[in-house]
């Protein structure tokens, strides 16, 4: 009897010995090719978002404006100039704006972009993504304008009733690479600048006005990103500017008067064929004409004088004639920069012109949206609209100047 016993188990102890076996060989082959997929897995590599690049364009020039008036506001626009050197034409663009920026608008040649364009808010910028009117062909050029606000509660801190400190932040997408890039501060009429963060700063004064300028040049990384300015503005400035201004613009128009004619320049060789030159003159002169026209139309609307129909037919042709000159302005403008080195500087100030009268529109428009809504009075008003409107006189003279210079090389 015992011996049959001792036989049973030793029957359960080889089934059970048995059973393990296989168990740890079945576990074994899963484990391997477990680990096999695990291994696998490891050699795929995952997607990611591609960043903000610009690889399919050049960006040759970007210029950043910013100006602050005396009632604080901070008024901003960015240019830019895209070269297409692939051999694809491009759709759309991709430009970048201050973090807080409001109130944006966009044009280019063709026109100011209604729709068409993508606001992105990223960690420390905002991108704006353009979808082109017309695509940019390989070899081609365009030139962005966006006009925007900045918030002062955001930038402009006033540490007394006269000292200020306008702090901002420059960023890009990392990857990003800029031939030239520009920074332009103009501070308000009789503001004096204490101190800035970043010596490579170069400080203009033009009449009472200080404009402080950053220049970099093939920008992968912002040599300063960080820009801290402070300054000293005299409140009561405002109300004392107009005797001050009538004064000196009378002697430093005397001034210039006789400078100019002692020290006439001489009289540069012609690299450029004048039938150019001249073609050039026309067709800016003519677009000058269409933008006042095309204003023209747009307070005789907002008078009641004319329908909205009306005013979409004319001005749907103003526009069109307006991009057929732009188109053309900016071939001629190509053609004389490749020509002659001594028109380039001309040219830009022709472009920094048109941008700040671009700007100063902008806020007349904006004056007299805060007046119908009754956040500023009469008086107040006809201060700012008057003061732009100078400013805008003289951007204005400046571009006479230039044309006339131009004029005077067909001679």
């Amino acid at each position: 009897m015992n011996n049959k016993r001792r036989s049973k188990i030793s029957l359960y102890i080889i089934l059970i010995a048995l059973l393990c076996f296989v168990n740890s060989r079945i576990f074994y082959v899963q484990e391997t090719d477990c680990d096999l997929n695990v291994k696998n897995a490891l050699t795929i590599t995952p997607k990611t978002a591609e960043p903000l690049t610009n690889e399919t364009y050049i960006i040759e020039e970007w210029i950043r404006k910013i100006s602050i008036d005396p009632w604080d506001a901070i008024s901003s626009s960015d240019y830019y100039l895209i070269f297409n050197n692939q051999s694809e034409e491009i759709r759309q663009v991709s430009l970048v704006l201050p973090i807080n920026a409001i109130d944006i608008s966009v044009r280019d040649a063709y026109g100011e972009y209604k729709t068409g364009t993508n606001i992105l808010f990223r960690e420390n910028y905002i991108q704006v993504d353009v979808t082109l009117k017309k695509p940019l062909n390989p070899g081609e050029r365009n030139e962005f304008l966006i006009a925007y606000k900045l918030p002062p509660s955001e930038f402009l801190v006033s540490k007394s009733w006269q000292d200020y400190v306008l702090e901002l932040d420059l960023a890009k997408p990392e990857n990003w690479t800029v031939n030239k890039f520009s920074l332009m501060i103009s501070l308000p009429e009789g503001a004096e600048l204490k101190d800035i963060s970043d010596a490579s700063f170069e400080v203009k004064k033009e009449g009472l006005s200080l404009k402080i300028i950053l220049t970099e040049h093939n920008v992968v990384k912002f040599h300063n990103p960080h820009i801290v300015l402070e300054y000293q503005y005299f409140i009561l400035w405002k109300i004392f500017k107009p005797l001050i201004w009538t004064v000196v613009l009378a002697s430093l128009g005397a001034v210039v008067l006789f400078v100019r004619k002692a020290t006439r320049p001489a009289v540069t060789t012609v690299t450029v064929p004048p039938d150019i030159l001249r073609e050039f003159i026309k067709v800016y002169e003519e677009r000058r004409r269409l933008y006042v026209d095309l204003q023209s139309l747009q307070r005789q609307f907002r008078r009641g004088k004319i329908s909205r129909r009306r005013l979409k037919l004319r001005k749907k042709s103003l526009d069109q004639r307006l991009a057929a000159l732009n188109k053309r302005l900016m071939e001629l403008k190509e053609q004389i920069s490749a020509l002659a080195e001594q028109y380039r500087e001309m040219l830009r100030d022709l472009e920094t012109a048109e941008a700040e009268i671009e700007m100063l529109n902008t806020n007349i428009e904006q004056v007299e949206a805060r007046f119908r809504r009754g956040e500023i009075s009469a008086d107040t008003r006809k201060k700012l609209i008057d003061e732009y409107n100078g400013i805008k006189r003289r951007a204005e003279g400046r571009i006479s100047e230039i044309l006339l210079r131009l004029q005077e090389e067909t001679m």
